[in-house]
Protein backbone atom coordinates (compact mmCIF):
# COMPACT_ATOMS: atom_id res chain seq x y z
CA UNK A 1 0.00 0.00 0.00
CA UNK A 2 1.58 3.38 -0.41
CA UNK A 3 1.46 6.07 2.04
CA UNK A 4 -0.07 9.50 1.02
CA UNK A 5 1.72 12.04 0.99
CA UNK A 6 1.70 16.06 0.90
CA UNK A 7 4.62 18.44 0.43
CA UNK A 8 4.21 22.50 1.80
CA UNK A 9 7.16 24.37 0.52
CA UNK A 10 6.30 28.41 -0.96
CA UNK A 11 8.95 27.48 -3.68
CA UNK A 12 7.49 26.10 -7.01
CA UNK A 13 10.68 24.41 -7.94
CA UNK A 14 11.51 22.87 -4.40
CA UNK A 15 7.99 21.30 -4.25
CA UNK A 16 8.28 19.79 -7.32
CA UNK A 17 11.52 18.11 -6.42
CA UNK A 18 10.39 16.89 -3.21
CA UNK A 19 7.77 15.25 -5.53
CA UNK A 20 10.33 13.61 -7.47
CA UNK A 21 11.78 12.16 -4.67
CA UNK A 22 9.01 10.97 -2.73
CA UNK A 23 7.65 8.90 -5.71
CA UNK A 24 11.16 7.61 -6.70
CA UNK A 25 10.57 4.12 -5.42
CA UNK A 26 6.44 4.00 -5.85
CA UNK A 27 5.82 3.01 -2.69
CA UNK A 28 4.89 6.93 -1.73
CA UNK A 29 1.87 8.96 -3.30
CA UNK A 30 2.30 12.84 -3.37
CA UNK A 31 -1.56 13.52 -3.00
CA UNK A 32 -1.33 17.49 -2.67
CA UNK A 33 1.16 20.28 -2.46
CA UNK A 34 0.80 23.49 -0.73
CA UNK A 35 2.69 27.05 -1.08
CA UNK A 36 1.10 28.81 1.99
CA UNK A 37 0.24 28.36 5.47
CA UNK A 38 -3.71 28.68 5.26
CA UNK A 39 -3.88 25.99 1.60
CA UNK A 40 -1.42 23.84 4.01
CA UNK A 41 -4.07 23.33 6.84
CA UNK A 42 -7.00 23.44 4.50
CA UNK A 43 -5.56 20.53 2.45
CA UNK A 44 -3.99 18.50 4.88
CA UNK A 45 -7.40 18.59 6.82
CA UNK A 46 -9.43 17.88 3.63
CA UNK A 47 -7.15 15.21 2.28
CA UNK A 48 -5.75 13.76 5.93
CA UNK A 49 -2.72 11.93 4.24
CA UNK A 50 -0.09 9.50 5.88
CA UNK A 51 2.60 12.12 6.49
CA UNK A 52 3.88 15.48 5.30
CA UNK A 53 6.94 17.28 4.50
CA UNK A 54 7.07 21.41 6.10
CA UNK A 55 9.22 23.86 5.28
CA UNK A 56 8.52 26.59 7.74
CA UNK A 57 9.38 30.04 6.04
CA UNK A 58 5.82 30.14 4.41
CA UNK A 59 3.50 33.29 3.74
CA UNK A 60 0.70 34.14 4.84
CA UNK A 61 -0.08 32.03 8.24
CA UNK A 62 3.90 31.07 9.92
CA UNK A 63 4.74 27.61 9.75
CA UNK A 64 5.06 27.17 13.15
CA UNK A 65 1.79 28.43 13.39
CA UNK A 66 0.31 25.86 10.93
CA UNK A 67 2.22 23.26 13.05
CA UNK A 68 0.38 24.04 15.95
CA UNK A 69 -3.00 24.50 14.11
CA UNK A 70 -2.54 21.12 12.27
CA UNK A 71 -1.11 18.78 15.43
CA UNK A 72 -4.87 20.27 16.69
CA UNK A 73 -6.97 20.08 14.13
CA UNK A 74 -5.35 17.18 11.68
CA UNK A 75 -2.98 15.50 13.72
CA UNK A 76 -0.43 13.47 11.37
CA UNK A 77 3.61 13.01 11.54
CA UNK A 78 5.22 16.17 9.91
CA UNK A 79 8.67 16.14 8.95
CA UNK A 80 10.54 19.66 8.60
CA UNK A 81 12.40 19.78 5.85
CA UNK A 82 14.91 23.14 6.22
CA UNK A 83 18.29 24.68 5.03
CA UNK A 84 21.15 25.84 6.04
CA UNK A 85 21.69 24.18 9.95
CA UNK A 86 23.90 27.37 11.00
CA UNK A 87 21.23 29.96 9.87
CA UNK A 88 18.00 30.87 11.55
CA UNK A 89 16.04 28.32 10.27
CA UNK A 90 16.88 25.38 13.00
CA UNK A 91 15.61 27.49 16.04
CA UNK A 92 12.67 27.55 13.55
CA UNK A 93 12.94 23.81 13.68
CA UNK A 94 13.27 22.90 16.89
CA UNK A 95 10.37 25.54 17.93
CA UNK A 96 8.15 23.95 15.20
CA UNK A 97 9.34 20.25 16.65
CA UNK A 98 8.10 21.42 20.42
CA UNK A 99 4.85 22.08 18.54
CA UNK A 100 4.16 18.79 17.89
CA UNK A 101 6.30 18.35 14.59
CA UNK A 102 7.69 14.98 14.61
CA UNK A 103 11.28 15.39 13.02
CA UNK A 104 13.39 17.30 10.83
CA UNK A 105 15.85 16.79 7.88
CA UNK A 106 18.39 19.09 5.86
CA UNK A 107 17.16 19.65 2.87
CA UNK A 108 18.61 17.15 0.17
CA UNK A 109 21.26 19.00 -2.30
CA UNK A 110 20.14 17.82 -5.70
CA UNK A 111 23.22 16.02 -6.43
CA UNK A 112 23.59 14.19 -2.99
CA UNK A 113 21.70 10.55 -3.84
CA UNK A 114 22.52 9.44 -0.30
CA UNK A 115 20.48 11.97 1.11
CA UNK A 116 17.62 11.90 -0.87
CA UNK A 117 17.63 8.25 -0.66
CA UNK A 118 17.42 8.67 3.63
CA UNK A 119 14.77 11.45 2.90
CA UNK A 120 12.62 8.82 1.09
CA UNK A 121 13.57 6.57 4.06
CA UNK A 122 12.83 8.70 7.03
CA UNK A 123 9.17 10.22 5.24
CA UNK A 124 8.35 6.45 4.83
CA UNK A 125 8.86 5.68 8.39
CA UNK A 126 7.50 8.46 10.07
CA UNK A 127 4.08 7.90 7.96
CA UNK A 128 3.82 4.46 10.25
CA UNK A 129 3.95 6.93 13.12
CA UNK A 130 0.71 6.93 14.85
CA UNK A 131 0.27 10.59 16.47
CA UNK A 132 -3.11 12.05 17.17
CA UNK A 133 -3.94 15.80 18.97
CA UNK A 134 -1.08 17.65 20.32
CA UNK A 135 -2.54 19.25 23.94
CA UNK A 136 -0.09 21.84 23.46
CA UNK A 137 -0.12 25.74 25.43
CA UNK A 138 0.90 27.55 22.17
CA UNK A 139 -2.27 28.96 20.58
CA UNK A 140 -2.03 30.07 16.74
CA UNK A 141 -3.77 33.43 16.18
CA UNK A 142 -7.16 33.43 14.71
CA UNK A 143 -7.65 29.57 15.69
CA UNK A 144 -9.33 28.22 18.74
CA UNK A 145 -7.58 24.53 19.09
CA UNK A 146 -9.24 22.16 21.02
CA UNK A 147 -8.03 18.93 23.09
CA UNK A 148 -9.44 15.34 22.53
CA UNK A 149 -12.99 15.50 23.87
CA UNK A 150 -13.47 13.21 26.39
CA UNK A 151 -9.66 12.45 26.97
CA UNK A 152 -8.20 12.86 30.67
CA UNK A 153 -4.95 12.35 32.07
CA UNK A 154 -4.31 9.27 34.30
CA UNK A 155 -4.32 9.69 37.88
CA UNK A 156 -1.80 11.93 38.97
CA UNK A 157 -0.80 13.31 36.37
CA UNK A 158 -0.25 16.60 35.81
CA UNK A 159 -0.65 18.15 32.49
CA UNK A 160 3.37 19.23 31.50
CA UNK A 161 3.81 22.81 30.55
CA UNK A 162 5.45 21.25 27.05
CA UNK A 163 3.82 18.00 26.56
CA UNK A 164 4.38 15.72 23.57
CA UNK A 165 1.24 14.19 21.02
CA UNK A 166 -0.50 11.90 23.14
CA UNK A 167 0.35 8.40 21.49
CA UNK A 168 -2.67 6.03 20.60
CA UNK A 169 -1.24 3.18 22.89
CA UNK A 170 -1.69 4.72 25.89
CA UNK A 171 -3.72 1.78 28.10
CA UNK A 172 0.39 0.62 29.20
CA UNK A 173 0.62 4.15 30.72
CA UNK A 174 -2.92 4.35 32.28
CA UNK A 175 -2.43 0.53 33.47
CA UNK A 176 0.65 1.26 35.38
CA UNK A 177 0.49 2.86 38.84
CA UNK A 178 1.54 6.07 39.27
CA UNK A 179 5.33 5.98 40.43
CA UNK A 180 6.41 7.69 43.41
CA UNK A 181 9.60 10.23 43.35
CA UNK A 182 10.74 8.02 46.52
CA UNK A 183 10.48 4.99 44.45
CA UNK A 184 14.07 3.52 44.42
CA UNK A 185 16.02 6.19 46.66
CA UNK A 186 16.43 3.96 49.44
CA UNK A 187 19.59 3.73 51.60
CA UNK A 188 20.72 0.10 51.19
CA UNK A 189 23.91 -0.27 51.87
CA UNK A 190 24.21 -2.64 48.63
CA UNK A 191 23.07 0.12 46.43
CA UNK A 192 25.42 2.77 47.09
CA UNK A 193 27.97 3.58 44.74
CA UNK A 194 30.14 1.13 43.13
CA UNK A 195 33.34 3.77 42.04
CA UNK A 196 34.40 5.66 44.78
CA UNK A 197 33.53 9.55 44.80
CA UNK A 198 34.00 13.07 46.64
CA UNK A 199 31.11 13.64 48.26
CA UNK A 200 31.15 17.11 46.15
CA UNK A 201 31.12 15.69 43.12
CA UNK A 202 28.30 16.11 41.15
CA UNK A 203 25.81 13.45 40.13
CA UNK A 204 25.69 12.82 36.37
CA UNK A 205 22.28 12.11 34.65
CA UNK A 206 22.41 10.35 31.35
CA UNK A 207 19.96 11.35 29.02
CA UNK A 208 18.46 9.58 25.16
CA UNK A 209 16.17 11.08 22.77
CA UNK A 210 15.36 10.68 19.22
CA UNK A 211 11.96 11.77 17.54
CA UNK A 212 9.70 13.81 20.00
CA UNK A 213 13.07 14.58 22.08
CA UNK A 214 13.81 18.17 21.48
CA UNK A 215 10.33 19.00 23.52
CA UNK A 216 10.63 16.92 26.27
CA UNK A 217 14.02 17.59 26.51
CA UNK A 218 12.84 21.32 26.61
CA UNK A 219 10.45 20.74 29.32
CA UNK A 220 12.51 18.86 32.22
CA UNK A 221 15.27 20.92 31.48
CA UNK A 222 13.19 24.25 31.70
CA UNK A 223 11.46 22.63 35.44
CA UNK A 224 15.20 21.95 36.63
CA UNK A 225 17.13 24.52 39.28
CA UNK A 226 20.07 26.30 37.75
CA UNK A 227 21.74 25.03 41.29
CA UNK A 228 21.23 21.24 40.42
CA UNK A 229 24.16 19.47 41.74
CA UNK A 230 24.04 17.78 39.01
CA UNK A 231 25.66 17.22 35.34
CA UNK A 232 23.50 16.40 32.34
CA UNK A 233 24.72 14.54 29.39
CA UNK A 234 22.49 14.05 26.62
CA UNK A 235 22.30 12.00 23.19
CA UNK A 236 19.90 13.28 21.28
CA UNK A 237 19.54 12.24 17.22
CA UNK A 238 19.74 15.28 15.07
CA UNK A 239 20.89 15.85 11.17
CA UNK A 240 24.70 16.60 10.65
CA UNK A 241 24.95 20.34 11.73
CA UNK A 242 22.23 20.95 13.88
CA UNK A 243 24.14 20.20 17.25
CA UNK A 244 25.16 23.96 17.72
CA UNK A 245 21.58 25.03 17.05
CA UNK A 246 20.36 22.84 19.57
CA UNK A 247 22.56 24.16 21.72
CA UNK A 248 20.87 27.20 21.48
CA UNK A 249 17.65 26.07 21.49
CA UNK A 250 17.83 24.61 24.65
CA UNK A 251 20.07 27.00 26.79
CA UNK A 252 17.33 29.78 25.80
CA UNK A 253 14.78 27.07 27.51
CA UNK A 254 16.28 26.38 30.78
CA UNK A 255 18.65 27.89 33.44
CA UNK A 256 21.45 25.62 33.10
CA UNK A 257 24.24 26.36 31.37
CA UNK A 258 24.07 24.31 27.97
CA UNK A 259 27.35 23.25 25.81
CA UNK A 260 28.67 21.12 23.12
CA UNK A 261 31.21 18.00 24.75
CA UNK A 262 34.38 18.00 24.23
CA UNK A 263 37.18 15.51 25.18
CA UNK A 264 38.36 15.63 28.82
CA UNK A 265 35.82 17.74 29.75
CA UNK A 266 34.63 17.14 33.40
CA UNK A 267 31.81 16.87 34.54
CA UNK A 268 30.05 20.29 36.77
CA UNK A 269 27.18 20.77 38.58
CA UNK A 270 24.11 22.83 36.90
CA UNK A 271 25.74 21.94 33.68
CA UNK A 272 23.91 20.36 30.49
CA UNK A 273 26.62 18.99 27.82
CA UNK A 274 25.08 18.07 24.53
CA UNK A 275 27.04 14.67 22.59
CA UNK A 276 28.56 16.51 19.06
CA UNK A 277 27.76 15.07 15.54
CA UNK A 278 29.27 11.98 14.64
CA UNK A 279 31.17 11.15 18.03
CA UNK A 280 29.77 9.17 20.88
CA UNK A 281 29.70 10.49 23.93
CA UNK A 282 30.94 8.18 27.29
CA UNK A 283 32.13 9.08 30.70
CA UNK A 284 36.10 7.63 31.46
CA UNK A 285 37.65 8.23 34.39
CA UNK A 286 35.76 11.22 35.37
CA UNK A 287 35.82 12.48 32.32
CA UNK A 288 33.74 12.87 29.05
CA UNK A 289 35.57 11.23 26.23
CA UNK A 290 34.29 11.49 22.69
CA UNK A 291 34.78 8.57 20.21
CA UNK A 292 34.57 7.20 16.57
CA UNK A 293 33.53 4.40 17.14
CA UNK A 294 31.33 2.22 14.96
CA UNK A 295 27.24 3.47 15.22
CA UNK A 296 25.60 1.31 17.53
CA UNK A 297 22.46 0.22 15.86
CA UNK A 298 23.38 2.98 13.20
CA UNK A 299 23.11 5.98 15.74
CA UNK A 300 26.38 7.74 16.18
CA UNK A 301 25.96 9.46 18.64
CA UNK A 302 24.23 6.64 20.63
CA UNK A 303 22.29 6.30 23.81
CA UNK A 304 23.40 3.01 25.08
CA UNK A 305 26.66 4.03 24.65
CA UNK A 306 26.64 7.14 26.87
CA UNK A 307 24.38 5.26 29.54
CA UNK A 308 26.60 2.23 29.80
CA UNK A 309 29.74 4.15 30.46
CA UNK A 310 27.90 5.76 33.37
CA UNK A 311 26.55 2.25 34.41
CA UNK A 312 30.46 2.24 36.35
CA UNK A 313 29.01 5.38 38.58
CA UNK A 314 26.28 2.76 40.65
CA UNK A 315 23.52 5.17 42.07
CA UNK A 316 25.63 7.82 41.54
CA UNK A 317 24.28 8.27 38.03
CA UNK A 318 20.76 8.62 37.01
CA UNK A 319 19.77 7.51 33.65
CA UNK A 320 17.00 8.44 31.54
CA UNK A 321 15.00 7.17 28.42
CA UNK A 322 12.53 9.88 26.58
CA UNK A 323 10.74 9.79 23.62
CA UNK A 324 11.92 8.30 20.21
CA UNK A 325 11.75 5.88 17.31
CA UNK A 326 13.71 2.53 17.68
CA UNK A 327 15.20 1.01 20.78
CA UNK A 328 18.34 3.01 21.35
CA UNK A 329 19.01 4.00 25.18
CA UNK A 330 17.54 0.29 26.38
CA UNK A 331 20.24 -1.69 26.64
CA UNK A 332 22.40 1.19 28.07
CA UNK A 333 19.36 2.01 30.93
CA UNK A 334 19.29 -1.75 31.47
CA UNK A 335 23.27 -1.82 32.62
CA UNK A 336 22.75 1.54 34.37
CA UNK A 337 19.87 -0.09 36.34
CA UNK A 338 22.06 -3.94 37.08
CA UNK A 339 24.17 -1.16 39.10
CA UNK A 340 21.48 -0.07 41.13
CA UNK A 341 21.72 3.71 39.38
CA UNK A 342 18.21 5.46 39.21
CA UNK A 343 16.44 4.73 35.75
CA UNK A 344 13.56 6.26 34.41
CA UNK A 345 11.35 6.49 31.17
CA UNK A 346 9.18 8.67 29.86
CA UNK A 347 5.31 7.45 29.62
CA UNK A 348 3.34 6.74 26.04
CA UNK A 349 0.69 9.17 27.52
CA UNK A 350 3.70 12.01 26.68
CA UNK A 351 5.65 10.88 24.17
CA UNK A 352 5.62 11.81 20.65
CA UNK A 353 7.12 8.27 20.12
CA UNK A 354 6.51 5.92 22.34
CA UNK A 355 9.43 3.90 20.96
CA UNK A 356 12.81 3.95 22.74
CA UNK A 357 10.70 4.33 26.36
CA UNK A 358 8.89 1.37 25.52
CA UNK A 359 11.97 -0.84 24.66
CA UNK A 360 13.60 0.50 28.24
CA UNK A 361 10.30 -0.66 29.64
CA UNK A 362 10.45 -3.97 28.01
CA UNK A 363 13.91 -5.01 28.76
CA UNK A 364 12.97 -4.19 32.41
CA UNK A 365 15.49 -1.16 32.44
CA UNK A 366 13.09 1.52 33.88
CA UNK A 367 12.42 1.85 37.21
CA UNK A 368 9.90 4.22 36.95
CA UNK A 369 8.02 5.48 34.24
CA UNK A 370 6.78 9.13 33.99
CA UNK A 371 5.23 11.60 32.49
CA UNK A 372 7.31 14.62 30.80
CA UNK A 373 5.95 16.74 33.55
CA UNK A 374 7.37 14.24 36.44
CA UNK A 375 10.60 13.70 35.19
CA UNK A 376 12.63 16.64 36.32
CA UNK A 377 11.39 16.16 39.83
CA UNK A 378 12.62 12.80 40.18
CA UNK A 379 15.90 13.60 38.74
CA UNK A 380 16.10 16.22 41.24
CA UNK A 381 15.25 14.24 44.07
CA UNK A 382 17.62 11.39 43.15
CA UNK A 383 20.05 14.17 42.95
CA UNK A 384 19.80 15.07 46.77
CA UNK A 385 19.02 11.61 47.80
CA UNK A 386 22.51 10.90 46.22
CA UNK A 387 24.13 13.48 47.83
CA UNK A 388 22.99 12.92 51.05
CA UNK A 389 23.89 9.01 50.93
CA UNK A 390 27.56 10.25 50.18
CA UNK A 391 27.68 12.23 53.55
CA UNK A 392 26.46 9.88 55.86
Amino acid sequence: MKRRAVVVDDSPICRDQVCEWLEADGDVEVVGVAADGESAIDLITRLRPDVATIDLRLPGISGLDVVTVLMARAPLPLLVLTGDPTGDDPELAFEAIRRGALDLLLKPSIHDEDAVRALRAHVRLLATVPVVRHLDGHRAEGYRLQTEPGVRPPDGYRTPADPGVRNPDSSRAHAEPTPRASDGFRTDPAARPRVPRNPNDPAVVGIAASAGGPSALAAVLGALPSDLAACLAVVQHLPRGFAPSFVSFLQSRCSLSVQLATHGLVPRAGTVVLAPDDHHLELIDGKFALSNGPPFEGHRPAGTVLLRSLAQLGNAAIGVVLSGIGRDGADGLRAMRERNAVTLAQDATTSVVYGMPRAAVEEGAAQQVLPVSAIADAIAAAVVAQRRWRRT
